[in-house]
């Protein structure tokens, strides 16, 4: 558990580190001069993202199911908080990618996604 903790909060602070160095560097821009886009920056921006994302949804997860779950052992709720967490920041970078690309507005896809998510546990 601890091994499991410790790696998540520490990649998490290292990738939100290095996203506010590069947020803060005039050279990381999404367009170059041209008003072309850096297709390098955006992939670097939306990995980071979604590594940050990833981190906080599975430590939030997991202190859920930690508080909630007491009975279950603590390997099975590290295996389903990952699991939970991959499936969450996969469907909020979806919706990001979406709304950053304006096909979708991101209330409207944080709602499609909430429904889809309800749906998989009704179904």
């Amino acid at each position: 558990m601890i091994k499991f903790l410790a790696t998540t909060t520490g990649t998490f602070t290292v990738t939100v580190g290095f996203l506010y160095y590069l947020i803060q560097n005039s050279n990381f821009l999404p367009l170059d001069i041209n008003g072309d886009m850096q297709v390098m920056n955006v992939v670097v921006l939306f990995f980071l993202l979604y590594i940050a994302l990833l981190c906080i949804s599975m430590l939030i997860i997991f202190g859920v199911r930690t508080i909630f779950f007491k009975q279950i052992e603590v390997e099975k709720n590290i295996q389903l908080s990952i699991k939970y967490g991959l499936l969450l920041s996969f469907g909020i970078l979806i919706v990001y990618l979406l709304h950053f690309f304006h096909i979708l507005n991101f209330i409207w896809g944080i709602a499609i996604l909430i429904v889809v998510i309800l749906s998989l546990f009704v179904i």
